[in-house]
């Protein structure tokens, strides 16, 4: 677990200094790594956008009450929009839940226009984020 924790704080940390980070020898930690990729552990090293910067600063979260023949196509539509960075099934009241992140909130209103008004949805409810108690670590908000 110390390896993926260097590795979650800086992925392109070079093997050297995290064998140093860890105490472990070099070819300790380039095996351990490769066998935690072999292993589908790590499935992939990626870039991790900081979204205010990019001026991208609302976030929200929009559930949706949908009939059941519907689910996996209206899941689809929403997967496939570039704003959406998660699409969940969920048990409750609720049956999907969708992370947005967008630059303004005429974004976040055109989006809720153009995006949701596909047959079978039965209602939502949006909840956008005001403020982190702990950021997310790949969207920074």
């Amino acid at each position: 677990m110390k390896i993926i924790q260097v590795l979650r704080t800086d992925a392109r940390k070079p093997i050297v200094h995290i064998a140093d980070d860890v105490d472990a020898n070099e070819a300790t930690v380039r095996r351990r790594i490769g066998k935690l990729m072999k292993n589908g552990i790590i499935e992939r090293f990626t870039v991790v956008l900081d979204y205010r910067k990019l001026g991208r600063v609302i976030k929200a979260f929009i559930g949706l009450r949908v009939e059941p023949a519907k689910l996996r196509p209206i899941a689809e539509h929403l997967a496939k929009h570039p704003d959406t960075q998660v699409v969940y099934r969920t048990s409750g009241d609720i049956d999907i839940v969708t992370e947005v992140i967008l630059e303004k909130m005429e974004d976040l209103n055109a989006f809720l226009d153009e995006e949701l008004k596909l047959e079978g949805i039965l209602g939502t409810i949006v909840t956008i984020v005001i403020g982190p108690y702990k950021r997310c670590p790949w969207t920074k908000l």
